[in-house]
């Protein structure tokens, strides 16, 4: 078998035990890798002038580059392999069916990389495609979509700059929300892939793997440094055109379970260089709101109960864009004073609440919801852990 220096690996979204590893053909095991079978012909271009020989000390070339099953259909996947080239199978390998005429005929490079293929999460015809040009000193953005199976291709590289593209994903609840990794950084498009917008304060590095946690919710980017960041990206799932005309917009508010963290003492992070340590996400529930432009006066947050009584009221930023502000699930009021700063500072119990956002003589609410406390408590409240 062919194999690249890094062969792809798929777990088949509708049952783990089945995997999909990429030779020059298309392997797939049904028992988690114990046994594993040949559901392709070769796939490549096969070309053995171009095929450097192992006793060379050469990686063969002329493999599967990117492996993806749907998460809509099980057995319908999509491979696309270095040297160009797009399969389709319906049938779980049964049969193949070569796109690669429709890519090229759609603006695509002949035998350039075929660096991801993204089947979309709302329709199974859907899939998002890159291709890069690194290896050849072809810049150009390559990166396409397909809405009937891979008969037809547009290109989304509109606004994009000069670089390799290396990833695409599709968001898990909004189809319009895209995120794409090229060797320059991070982009984002809100309005399924017409206009990419730079992610800001990202670092020019090439990012090579991302995805939407299907769990948290966040976005996770992995770059060729090495690097690996994460992001919450709960307004960006929600904006809109239309959203970005409103003079003022408070999102929805994600839940958040209470953390209750252990402390031993205050030397806890003296560590020196033997530990590594990264900050966790705040502890609290996070409110987002838009601002169209900047506002006269003071953001006003408040948290009421369902019965409008006043448990915390704070200030928020006062910025054009998005803003948050992060409300620790603690009473604060006017003044400001919280009280102790530690494991046994009051915390509200959990349920549902109120947020309200009052600006420029508006009021603006969305329900909230603490679902429960987790961690570890000393002392005067342990019946709180839930």
């Amino acid at each position: 078998y062919r194999f690249l220096l890094t062969p792809p690996i798929h777990i088949s979204p509708h049952n783990s035990e089945i995997i999909y590893i990429g030779a020059q053909v298309l392997l797939r095991s049904l028992n988690r890798g114990d046994h594993w079978q040949e559901i392709s012909p070769d796939l490549t271009s096969n070309d053995q002038s171009k095929i450097i020989p192992r006793s060379e000390g050469g990686l063969p070339w002329f493999a599967i580059s990117t492996i993806a099953e749907s998460p809509l259909t099980p057995g319908l996947i999509w491979v696309g392999t270095c040297d160009g080239r797009v399969w389709l199978t319906k049938n779980s390998g049964a049969t193949w069916i070569d796109l690669t005429p429709k890519l090229l005929a759609a603006g695509g490079h002949k035998d350039r990389y075929i660096s991801r293929i993204s089947p979309s999460h709302f329709k199974d015809s859907v899939a998002y495609l890159c291709q890069t040009g690194y290896w050849q000193d072809d810049f150009a953005p390559l990166v396409f979509k397909t809405e009937d199976y891979g008969n037809s291709w547009i290109s989304l590289a509109t606004s994009l700059p000069q670089a390799p593209i290396n990833v695409i994903f599709e968001d898990r609840k909004n189809q319009n929300l895209l995120f794409l990794g090229n060797d320059e950084g991070l982009y984002v498009s809100i309005d399924g892939g017409r206009k990419w917008l730079r992610w800001p304060d990202f670092p020019k590095v090439p990012v090579k793997d991302l995805l939407v946690h299907p769990k948290e919710n966040d976005l996770v980017v992995a770059t060729f440094g090495r690097g690996l960041y994460v992001t919450d990206i709960h307004p960006l799932q929600e904006i809109s055109e239309r959203i970005l005309e409103e003079e003022i917009y408070l999102f929805s508010v994600e839940p958040k379970a209470q953390r209750v963290g252990r402390s031993f003492g205050a030397n806890d992070y003296l560590f020196g260089d033997r530990h590594l340590v990264t900050p966790n996400e705040p502890n609290g529930l996070i409110i987002y709101y838009y601002l169209k432009n900047k506002i006269e006066g003071k953001i006003n947050i408040v948290v009421t109960d369902l019965f409008g009584q006043e448990i915390a009221r704070l200030v928020g930023p006062n910025n054009p864009g998005i803003n948050s502000i992060v409300w620790e699930m603690r009473p604060r009021f006017r003044s400001g004073a919280q009280g102790p700063r530690n494991l046994l500072e009051r915390l509200v119990e959990p349920g549902e609440y109120i947020i309200i956002l009052e600006a420029n003589g508006k009021k603006f609410s969305q329900k909230a919801k603490i679902t429960k406390t987790i961690g570890w408590s000393i002392g005067a409240n342990p019946q709180r852990i839930r």
